[in-house]
This record gives C-alpha cells, sequence and structure tokens, in this order.
C-alpha cells in the first residue's frame, strides 16, 4: 500500500538526511545566487554626491571589470559604500598577479593568470548549479512526458517510442555533450544544459514508463476502470503522481551527475565559455601545477559536498516514498 502524501511529507520533515541535504545545497545555491555580494570589485551600495548606487556590480558589471582597485576606490572617494567580502571578481586579474599567497585581501591567494580564487569558486556554485538545475528539471519534462506516453501507449508508437528512449539511454553523456560543443561556433551555458537535458531524460523516461506499467495493473487503477472514468482522468490522478516519484529521485541523482559532467568538461575545456567560472577548470589549473594543492583541494571539496548532498537527498526521497525500504525509519506513534 502506497503512502499518503502527508505521510511522505511528515517523514521528510523528519528525516535528518533531507536537512543536511538541503542545507549544504541550499547555502551553496544561496552562494551562487548571491555571488555578486560575496566576491565582486563593485560595492553593493553607495551613497555619496553622485546620489545612491544600488548594485552597481550587477547593473554596471562590465564597466567596473575594465577597472583596476585604484580606479574603483577613486570613483567612490567620500562615498558611504557597503563593500562585499572580497572586493574582486571571478575574471579580472588582480594586482598581485598570478600565484599570489593567501592575504587579507586574497583569502584563498590568486590563480595562475592572477584571478581572485575565492571569487572563482564563488561564481563556480553559479555555474555549478545554475546549469545542473534548469538541465535537470528539463530532463525530468521530456522523461516523464515521453515515459508516461510509452507506458500508456500500444502497438507502433510504443515500440518506436521504447527504441527511442534505449537508443539515447545508451549514449554516453560526455560524449554527446562534447559533440555538440563540437559543432557549436561560440560556446553558450545555454547548449550545454540543453545538450545533457537530451541524454538526461532517456533515463527518466525508462523509470516513468516503468513505473506506469506497473500502476496500471494495480487494483484501484483497475477499480476506477470499472466504475467508469475517463482513461485520461485515470493516467492524471491514478497514474501519473506514483509515476513521478521515481523521475523525482532520478531528478536528484541526476544534479550530482550534471555537476560532475560539467566540471569534466571544463576539466578538459570543453565547459561552459571561458568567462565563467567553473570549478573543473580551476581543477585543471591545480593539475598542471600539483605543487598549488588548494586549486585541486578546495573546488574538489565543493563538488565533493554537492555530490554527496544530492546522494543524501536521493536516498532521502527513497526512503520517504517507500516505507518499505530497509533504511526508512518508522514515524513515532508507528509500530
Amino acid at each position: 500500500m502506497k503512502t499518503s502524501e502527508r505521510d511522505l511529507f511528515a517523514r521528510l520533515a523528519t528525516s535528518r538526511r533531507v536537512l543536511v541535504a538541503f542545507v549544504l545545497l541550499g547555502t551553496l545555491t544561496l552562494v551562487g545566487v548571491f555571488a555578486e555580494i560575496i566576491a565582486s570589485p563593485a560595492p553593493i551600495a553607495a551613497f555619496g554626491h553622485r546620489g545612491v548606487a544600488l548594485f552597481p556590480g550587477i547593473l554596471r558589471a562590465s564597466a567596473y571589470e575594465s577597472m583596476t582597485r585604484a580606479e574603483i576606490e577613486e570613483l567612490h572617494e567620500g562615498d558611504t559604500a557597503v563593500w562585499p567580502l572580497i572586493r574582486y571578481g571571478p575574471i579580472a586579474p588582480t594586482e598581485e598577479g598570478p600565484n599570489a599567497s593567501i592575504s587579507l585581501a586574497h583569502p584563498l591567494g590568486t590563480d595562475a593568470l592572477g584571478r581572485d580564487l575565492a571569487a572563482r569558486l564563488v561564481y563556480g556554485a553559479r555555474t555549478a548549479l545554475g546549469l545542473s538545475l534548469p538541465a535537470v528539471l528539463l530532463g525530468m519534462l521530456l522523461g516523464v512526458g515521453l515515459g508516461g506516453l510509452a507506458g500508456v501507449l500500444r502497438g507502433f508508437w510504443n515500440e518506436r517510442l521504447v527504441r527511442l528512449v534505449e537508443t539515447v539511454d545508451t549514449f554516453p553523456a560526455i560524449i554527446v555533450v562534447a559533440l555538440v560543443r563540437a559543432i557549436e561556433r561560440k560556446p553558450s551555458a545555454l547548449s550545454l544544459v540543453i545538450a545533457v537535458a537530451l541524454v538526461r531524460w532517456a533515463e527518466v523516461a525508462r523509470l516513468v514508463r516503468a513505473e506506469v506499467l506497473h500502476a496500471s495493473s494495480e487494483e484501484y487503477v483497475l477499480a476506477a476502470r470499472a466504475l467508469g472514468a475517463p482513461p485520461l482522468r485515470i493516467f492524471r490522478r491514478h497514474i501519473l503522481p506514483n509515476a513521478v516519484a521515481p523521475a523525482i529521485m532520478s531528478s536528484a541523482t541526476g544534479v550530482a551527475s550534471v555537476v560532475l559532467l560539467e566540471a569534466a568538461m571544463s576539466f578538459l575545456q570543453m565547459g561552459a565559455p571561458s568567462r565563467v567560472a567553473s570549478w573543473g577548470e580551476t581543477l585543471a589549473e591545480g593539475a598542471g601545477d600539483p605543487s598549488r594543492l588548494r586549486l585541486i583541494l578546495l573546488p574538489g571539496l565543493l563538488l565533493l559536498i554537492t555530490v554527496g548532498a544530492s546522494y543524501m537527498l536521493a536516498d532521502a526521497l527513497r526512503d520517504g516514498i517507500d516505507p518499505r525500504s530497509p533504511n526508512a525509519r518508522k514515524r513515532p506513534g508507528e509500530s
């Protein structure tokens, strides 16, 4: 017997794994969303004789990227300004030059091109999660739609959809993304999202189709048919909600897969545009200079946290959806 939505939310709300996963992924997401407030050459807000300037690092980012630290300080001389924690962006080289050591101005030093490493890691969170979340959501939408059709349809179209799912599912994601990047004239983050989604949907569709076929033979579905419920209503009310559960679990693990894929593509210099910070690019710099361990350890640690939290969330979702799972914990008061 499947759990109700209320039981599912109660299990998830009392799960420590869900709490830890949400805290870790939520923190990294907030770091990526508010990157300009954490690391930027421009102030968060400035009040002076020129008036009030709010978030100039977002509204006038290109202008500040082309200015030196001295020019920025001269621009805001006499202003009352609120500055970010790190007063450097991820793109422009700093005055300290390449491979600068850890200092108050550069908490993690600089990379081989003289860019602030802390700023690169902060904006790398935006790249990793900003690409993975849209790719996973798009892949889930395609997978649920086509997988549901493959489970409902019979005959010619069912066979074609099943063959399509099996064919796409056999292609290694990194090969498909590499081919798309090679064909593309100008690299862009959008093409990377689309390329990943075109591969990810097949796994979701396979899981959804299996769940649709299983749910179609359940007693509550057969009873609804016997009562004369329309097929579309049966699918929407009784089959689809149960089929979405494995898609959600697959999407949780998909975040980890896409983050690793983006890091691998950036490591091979085939990822996001070069002006975009990436943990994989920082790892590649560390691989070129093994003596600078922080270029390997820091992005590696962030990747470990992201992947571990994603799998932890997927594992907790599986236990919450299936209370018969060996790891599922019983709610207080249950026997």
